[in-house]
């Protein structure tokens, strides 16, 4: 007789290689995305203000961001989304796939299943949630930059439209740029 807590039985559904015990951990990650996902935004999370230069300290660029910013206002810079694209390879693709598009256990950060998880909520929002919460098996262990980093290229995955400048964190700028659908569809 096996221990069903401490010997790792086949999960038909999930397919080879998991095991039962991955069911909890799947479920709490999924609870906490969710929960994420569903919080309104409250302007007071991490999020970026952008920047001439990576590591370099912003003067407030915030004059410009009024409330209709958003996502498709070019607020990441392609330099950026390069480096994510290698950062996230290597800290993001085990569980989201190096496809951006998931799989059983993570879900997927790119086209209507990104949108419906986080459109109207802001950058702030997502910023944070992928901060605190990733990499599920150590989270907030990344640099702030890579991070920042790893959001661009989420959002170039995305075909959201790259600009000048990086961003750096600065909860109250992303906390205003709001993730939304392509104006005028």
């Amino acid at each position: 007789m096996t221990d069903p807590i401490t010997d790792p039985m086949p999960d038909p559904v999930a397919g080879h290689g998991s095991t039962m015990r991955d069911g909890p951990r799947f479920l709490f990650a999924l609870l906490l995305l969710t929960a994420a996902a569903c919080a309104r935004s409250t302007g007071q999370g991490p999020a970026g203000r952008v920047a001439e230069n990576p590591g370099t300290v912003a003067q407030p660029a915030d004059a410009g961001l009024e409330s209709g910013f958003t996502i498709w206002d070019g607020v990441y810079s392609e330099r950026q989304a390069v480096r994510g694209a290698s950062e996230y390879l290597e800290a993001c693709s085990s569980c989201h796939s190096a496809d951006l598009r998931g799989n059983s256990n993570a879900p997927s950060l790119v086209g209507s299943s990104f949108m419906f998880l986080w459109a109207d909520r802001s950058l702030g929002d997502l910023f944070s949630s992928i901060q605190t919460l990733m990499p599920t098996n150590a989270p907030n262990s990344l640099p702030t930059q890579s991070y920042l980093s790893i959001l661009a290229y989420i959002m170039e995955a995305n075909a959201f439209p790259a600009g000048e400048r990086e961003m750096v964190a600065d909860p109250d700028v992303l906390g205003r740029i709001r993730i939304t659908a392509r104006p005028g569809l």
